[in-house]
This record gives C-alpha cells, structure tokens and sequence, in this order.
C-alpha cells in the first residue's frame, strides 16, 4: 500500500475571507449610508439656495423701501396713483381699496391714493402709475424678484401718519412655490411742514438742493506717430513717435484747477489743483510707462458740524509749488526732448465762515483754487543736428476757478448771485490766461515762417453760471480773446478770436535738409466756440428735476505735423498744442411743499 504524503496546510478559520453573504450585507450598507448623504447634501444645496433667495429678496425689499422714503413728502402723501393696479396688470394684495395681502392676511389697511399723483415718482408711482418693479437677479439667468409699494393709513397710527409697505415676491427655486418678504415702515410730517426739525427723515427733501462745479484745464501737448504719406510706413495706435523709441504718445500739460460744490441741509465746498506734468505711453505692457510732476492738491469745508467725519467749517489754505523734469525720447537719427511745465504756484481756499475771495461775503459757503505762475512746457526734435521747435507754452500763465453758495448775503456780478431771494443762490466761475502758444518752428528754406507756423497770443478766456430761486433762467456769462498768427506762404497773417469763433486754418508746408535729412511740417488751427447748454424742464418753480446751466470757452488748438525724411525712408508725428478750455456747472431743485 502506498501512502500518499498530504503537503497542503490547512487553513485557519481567521483566514477563511468573506462570504458571498457578507459581502452582499456590507454593500447594502454602504449604498445606504451613501444615499443618506446623498439626501443630506440635495437638502443642504436646497436650503443654501433657498437661504440666498430671502437674502437676495430682503434686500431687493430694502432697497425699494429706501426709494420710496427718498420721496419728497409732498409726493409721498398722495400715496398710490388712482390706476396703480392696472397699470401693473393686477395685485394680488389689494382687495376693495385695502391692503390685505396673501402673505399675510392679518394686514387690512384704507390705501391712499390720488388721480393727481405723478407717474415719474418710482417705486410707489412709476410709468402709467404702477407701484410694481421687477428685478432680475443677475446670478441666475431669469430668476426675478417683483416689489410691490403701497402707502396705507392705520386705525393703530395717529391722522397723520403713513404706512409704508413692500411687499417682494419670487418663485422658490423656479418652481410654483412663491416665497414673499414684507417689510413695513411709517412716515409722517408735522405741522411745521418741510423744513420742520421733527420732519425727519424728510428735512432733506424738504429743502432746496443746490450744486455746482468749475474746471480750468491748462494747456497740453500732445505727441503721437502720424501717416508719411504713400510711400511711409503704414501707422497704428503701436506705431512709436519717432523710429527706435518704445514710446507711442507723449502728454505736456501746465496743470488743472477745480472746485465742486452740494448744498442742501448741510453744504460742502472742494477745490482741487493738479500741477503740470508728462507722461509718456507704450503699447507694449511689459514696458513701463514714464510719468513726472502732475501732484494733485485738495482742500475741503463744510458746514455740517453734526456728522461724524464731515469737513472742517475753516480749514487752512492748501499751498502747494510743482516740480517736474524734462525727458529725452532717443530714436534712430532723431530725439525729442519734452519739457513740462515746472514751478507752478497752486494755492487752494475752502471755508464756510470767512470770505475766501473778493465779492464772496463772509459766512457764505465757498471754495477758490488758483493755479499761476510756471515755466514753459516745449517739444523740441532734433534730426540732422539741428533742433526745431515742435510746440512750446510759455510760463507765467493762470488758472482760477470759484464756488460759492449765497445762502444769507449775496455775491457781485463779477462772482454771481447778486440778488438772493427764498433758498439763496449758488454760482460757480473759471478765469484763465494763457502764455504764447506756438508750433512749427525750425530754420525752414528761404527763411520762411521764422516766428513758426502759428501762435496765439494775448489769450484769456471766462465763463460764469449761476442758479437759484431768482437765477432760474439765467443765462451763463462767457467771455473770450486771443489773438491767432499763421503762415499764409509770403507772410503771416492774424485771426482774432472772440467767444463765438469757429473755423480751420490750414498752412502751406514748409521744408528744410539739414546733415542729410529732410524735414518739412504745415500746421492746422481749430477753434470751436463757447457752448451753453441750459436746463428749465419747470423755470417757474424748478421742481422735478430741477433746473441747470453748464457753460465752456471752446477750444483752440495748434497741431503741427513733421514728416522726417532720411534715407529715403520718411517717418512723421503730429503735436497738438491746445490752449486749454474753462467750464462751469450750477443746478437749482426747489423744495416740494408740503
């Protein structure tokens, strides 16, 4: 008999694995505990978007609640215009002249209504007199929110207050579940009607509003690549000035002055200035833009001693003398050195208690910035070696501009508002003079245009507005002299500018060779007149939107173009060299009534 030898080794039963069973079972409980987190995030990502919708509803509510308390009291007394429902195709809140909305049926208020009430007073009375607005939410392609503003009185609340209710509404994650958000306010207006202290939140719109601006622009230059013609290289807006050079334009400019003013419960006066400066660009990112001068200065009063943060009533003068250095533009064969202005003399006045300039009485609201004095700004190209004078300002020039709100004193004719009646007046004005303006200068053949190709000289100009309750029409004041020099071929010949001025010059070219190279430049005048474009959608009373003025100088402005010819392949760019504008702003709106 032969024994056969068992070699197998028998298996312990810890080593024994899984059965088909127990595998199954443990499945069946990780799918379940699976599906319960499943159903856990679905109910989270339901409640976080159903959270952002009440979010995103309350506050669409709030914001249509601050409109309707941003009504004058005047318009808001008169509740709902009479045809409010019609005009928004229904309201499911409204049942026989009472507020009883679905969303809460406990609410049974009287509506307030008027045929009279205007349809330009959005939310409560819009177009056609609807109290409905509907706004998209702009993180969910058409899902909208629809408000609903109404103006009821209550049995709980004395005669003479008003309810404010909005009531906003949506579709609960685009289904047809609508979830709603209502919000309740009340507003009232003592006896002493607008302007009464205790009419609050309403003072504001309760008094007249008054604001203005000024702005002096300084000249400025400004250098860019310019067409040489059919046989030169095609120019883009990456062309450089000059061949070689990374810089694509090139800005001078003498500086600006400003002023800005807003009264209506309180006032607040600004001036600001900006020295002169020059800043060159490149269409290439990786390159740095060059920038020199340009510093800006502010100065701000304000009357408002009961708000936090607000401006000082008398502030000290802000003074304050530019600086800016001179850069060279190195290309092949040519350079261009840009001078900007320098030493510009800034000072800046702002004060509610004394006079900040002649004709503005003490206690009268008002801001000055000066800009004066300066050295010249010039672009002189140098190609052959020899310089030519592109474009130069001469130094020594000003820029003033003046607000002032007359509440209880008036101003002069020469600062507005000489007549006060009601709310008072406000009246903002721009003076400025400019040094000799002129371009194309160069030793041309035959020694023509030795004084350049044209200039302006014995240049001023000054606007003035002013509005209120006796100013409602009252045209803007504008002024404007200067004389215009140009090439005519043989000679010069002379312009003379006034505020209505409006034409285009154009020079004869000229040309020189000079080391090899040849250069020739013509020149263009342009001139636009003064502008007023006046506002009087109500001159007898200046309700609504109020009445405005806004008034500018015109322009005029000297752009020369210099086409550089050498080797026989030609390059040009254009300087334009404008004198600079002034422009000045007033709007009067007078208080509703209550």
């Amino acid at each position: 008999m032969v024994r056969r030898r068992h070699t197998g080794r028998r298996l312990r039963s810890d080593e024994s694995g899984f059965t088909l069973a127990e595998l199954l079972v443990a499945m069946m409980i990780i799918s379940g505990v699976l599906l319960g987190l499943m159903a856990v995030q679905t109910s989270a990502l339901v409640t976080t978007a159903q959270t952002r919708q009440r979010a995103q509803g309350t506050a669409v509510a709030n914001q249509v609640m601050e409109q309707m308390r941003a009504l004058p009291w005047a318009s808001l007394s008169k509740g709902m215009h009479a045809s409010f429902a019609s005009a928004a195709g229904g309201d499911p809140n409204v049942t026989s002249s009472q507020l009883h909305p679905v969303a809460d049926p406990s609410i049974t208020e009287p509506l307030v209504t008027s045929t009279d009430q205007t349809t330009d007073r959005a939310p409560l009375s819009g177009a056609g007199g609807s109290n409905k607005t509907v706004e998209a939410d702009p993180s969910i392609p058409g899902f909208t929110y629809t408000s609903r503003a109404y103006v009821t009185r209550s049995a709980q609340t004395a005669a003479n207050v008003l309810t404010l209710t909005v009531i906003t509404s949506w579709r609960a994650n685009q289904t047809t579940t609508q979830k709603h958000v209502i919000l309740r306010s009340q507003a009232f207006a003592p006896t002493g009607g607008c302007g009464d202290a205790s009419n609050q939140p309403y003072l504001g719109a309760c008094q007249a509003l008054l604001s203005g601006d000024a702005g002096a622009t300084g000249p400025t230059v400004t250098v860019a690549a310019a067409g040489a013609g059919p046989t030169g290289p095609v120019t883009t807006p990456t062309t450089p000035i000059i061949p070689g050079t990374e810089a694509t334009v090139a800005t001078l400019s003498v500086g600006t002055a400003g002023v800005g003013l807003t009264s209506q419960q309180a006032t607040a006066v600004e001036a600001t200035a900006t020295h002169g400066g020059l800043q060159t660009l490149t269409a290439d990112a990786a390159v740095a833009a060059v920038a020199t001068g340009g510093g800006r200065l502010t100065n701000s009063a304000s009357n408002d001693a009961g708000s936090a943060g607000a401006a000082p009533a008398n502030p000290a003068d802000v003074t304050g003398v530019g600086s800016a250095s001179p850069l060279t533009v190195s290309g092949t064969g040519m350079s261009l050195q840009l001078v900007p202005a320098s030493g510009t003399s800034a000072n800046l006045r702002a004060t509610t208690t004394v006079s900040c300039a002649t004709g503005v009485p003490a206690g009268q609201a008002c801001a000055a910035s000066d800009l004066t004095g300066g050295g010249a700004s010039s672009v002189v190209l140098t190609t052959g070696g020899t310089p030519f004078t592109v474009a130069s300002v001469a130094g020594g020039g000003s820029a003033k501009t003046l607000g002032a709100r007359f509440t209880s004193a008036a101003g002069t004719t020469a600062v507005g508002c000489a007549a006060l009646s009601g709310p008072g007046c406000l009246g903002t004005s721009v003076k400025r003079t400019v040094g000799l303006t002129s371009v194309g200068q160069g030793p041309w053949t035959g020694g023509a245009a030795p004084s350049g190709l044209a200039s302006v000289t014995s240049y001023t100009d000054a606007t003035l507005v002013e509005r209120g309750l006796s100013q409602r029409t009252t045209a803007g004041v504008t002024t404007r002299t200067g004389t215009v020099s140009y090439w005519n071929g043989s000679g010069y010949s002379t312009l003379t500018i006034d505020r209505l001025t409006s034409t285009t010059l154009v020079t004869p070219a000229v040309t020189t060779t000079v080391g090899g190279v040849t250069v020739s430049a013509s020149a263009t005048v342009t001139v636009t007149p003064a502008m007023s474009i006046a506002s009087h959608p109500d001159p007898v009373g200046c309700s609504g939107q109020g009445c405005s003025v806004t008034s500018d100088t015109g322009t005029l402005t000297l752009t020369v173009t210099y086409v550089v010819t050498s080797g026989g392949i030609p390059s040009a760019f254009t300087a334009a060299a404008s004198v600079g504008s002034g422009r000045a702003s007033a709007a009067f709106k007078a208080a509703p009534s209550a």
